[in-house]
């Protein structure tokens, strides 16, 4: 578990713990939060390729069509899997991170029309 809070593999991971409170102060102000776009993965309607993909802001179209494997990446350890085809390297900086998909992609509920800009 300590793996995951240090060097969280999955952008979406990353994404979240970006937004648990910190108790330093000092802290809490050097950290940038990353900002999720894009609608929510619906647990009924599951999106095909990476379940993630339509608010991760690394996704790609590869994310779209093919679900990524449960594997260790960027040679971490055995017991330290993600399920990511772009996993977050050791100092990466996912602020700035915005996917390489377009908006149509982002939508999971069939018929459901595009957030404008990707807002979340």
């Amino acid at each position: 578990m300590e793996e995951l809070y240090r060097s969280a593999r999955h952008p979406y991971a990353t994404a979240l713990l970006s937004a648990v409170p910190l108790p330093d102060p000092d802290a809490v102000g050097k950290r940038e939060r990353i900002v999720l776009a894009g609608d929510v993965p619906s647990p009924i309607n599951v999106p095909r390729g990476c379940r993630f993909h339509p608010r991760c802001p690394k996704a790609q179209e590869r994310c779209v069509e093919e679900d990524p494997a449960l594997a260790p990446r960027l040679g971490d350890a055995p017991d330290h899997l993600a399920a990511c085809h772009f996993p977050v390297a050791d100092g990466e900086d996912l602020t700035r991170a915005r996917p390489a998909i377009d908006d149509n992609e982002r939508v999971i509920e069939p018929g459901a029309a595009p957030t404008p800009g990707g807002a979340p």
